[in-house]
């Protein structure tokens, strides 16, 4: 599928008490139903009771084997550094290797609206003055991607390695200032909240052209959206809480904030996913407001598959190796599902993608099509000045459509064996 879907685990009732136990039926029943990843916000205090996020999703990998586990998001300048990446680190080993990171500096549109006010006790009992945020975020990102793989990094005076060593996270940066932006680039992958598809379409060809500027990939895109389901379409139409929220949180008109609503029918949800994935979204995590998170759960898992039939196929594919003489490529193709007239596009252009590695990877392409006419879209590129060639990028195209029809022809074989 062209696009991945998380939830956010269940909110917290107002009173809190015996709930224990649905954080962890809801993180099994999301993995059940085939959602990549399950998601825990990481805000001190909020409208309702909130749980540490890290413990919280710790006890979502406990119980789970596969399905992601996701910051959503750690406002990271409150936070001391070297505790958190202990934090961290344990949870990445534990999950064996699940975690997703999504970070941001808390320093919102909404704080910027409300003339430099936060309103939220973290900054004052971290004694962190908000105005060093982005300082100390671009501070702590860095000693995070260090210490998290092992490295003896500084942390104020002291030389720190944590053990055992764990595979970076994917760290997924928030917000939508120029700094925010150059951090996602930086650091791979962009979180928006409350993100439009429309939005989405305007802000993309931006990361690509500041990828382009520091010699980097276009970082991967993930958003969160709220989502309020209805199995029929017939009930009464629920409040939309998004529209309070955007304006008095994150200062975002209504109008685009009502643009990111998933709701109606699962197939109406599906409709709005698959928008979101043809604007650029790599992943689209759902949050909802409705306490009977099941039935939720269920309507979303509906949706995502119907998304699926639309959608091309994606996969990633790697050639060669780094620490070889022999060259190295990675590549994100979209293969789409229906056999027609052949076509390739890439959409990243020269900056991103060298005319040369361009037309290898068409080559590529065309041998793992082996003659089935199939319109090919390149999605992302991993372009390294040292090691990439043209042979390694066209061995990647072949891979990843080789790949990609192999996953089709699997689920034709499930469906028809239904």
């Amino acid at each position: 599928m062209a696009v991945d879907v998380g939830v956010f685990l269940p909110m917290l009732q107002a009173d809190g008490e015996g709930q224990a136990a649905e954080f962890a039926a809801a993180a099994r029943r999301a993995e059940e139903l085939g959602f990549e990843s399950v998601w825990a916000s990481g805000h001190l205090t909020g409208r309702a009771p909130m749980l540490d996020a890290t413990v919280t999703l710790a006890t979502a990998a406990a119980v789970t084997t596969r399905i992601r586990v996701g910051h959503g998001v750690l406002t990271l300048p409150v936070h001391q550094v070297a505790s958190l990446a202990q934090q961290l680190a344990s949870l990445q080993y534990l999950s064996r290797g699940r975690l997703l990171l999504g970070v941001d500096t808390g320093g919102s549109a909404w704080a910027q609206w409300r003339g430099g006010l936060v309103d939220t006790p973290a900054w004052a009992a971290a004694g962190v003055p908000y105005e060093e945020r982005d300082e100390r975020t671009d501070r702590a990102l860095e000693q995070l991607r260090s210490l998290l793989v092992g490295y003896p990094t500084r942390v104020g005076d002291t030389e720190l390695s944590l053990r055992p060593r764990v595979g970076w996270p994917p760290f997924l940066i928030g917000g939508e200032s120029a700094a925010d932006l150059r951090r996602a680039v930086r650091h791979g992958g962009w979180f928006p909240n409350l993100a439009s598809p429309a939005y989405l379409a305007r802000m993309i060809p931006r990361l690509r052209a500041l990828a382009a500027e520091s010699r980097d990939t276009t970082p991967g895109v993930s958003v969160a959206v709220p989502a309020t389901l209805d199995a029929t379409g017939t009930g009464e139409r629920r409040a939309r809480p998004v529209d309070a929220v955007a304006a008095h949180r994150y200062g975002i008109d209504t109008e685009r904030a009502a643009a990111t609503l998933v709701e109606g029918t699962p197939e109406r949800a599906a409709e709005k996913l698959v928008e979101f994935a043809r604007a650029g979204a790599d992943r689209i995590v759902l949050s909802f407001s409705d306490a009977d998170w099941r039935t939720q759960y269920e309507l979303a898992a509906r949706a995502m598959e119907s998304a699926r039939a639309v959608l091309p196929v994606r996969r990633t594919a790697t050639a060669g190796s780094q620490t070889s003489c022999g060259g190295w490529a990675r590549v994100t193709l979209d293969v789409e599902r229906e056999t027609g007239t052949y076509a390739f596009t890439n959409p990243l252009g020269d900056d991103a993608l060298p005319a040369d590695l361009a037309e290898a990877l068409e080559e590529g392409v065309r041998e793992g099509l082996a003659g089935q006419g199939r319109v090919v879209r390149v999605h992302r590129a991993w372009v390294h000045e040292v090691d990439a060639h043209p042979g390694v990028f066209r061995a990647a195209g072949r891979k990843a459509v080789t790949e990609a029809l192999a996953a089709l022809a699997a689920e034709r074989a499930e469906a028809a064996g239904r």
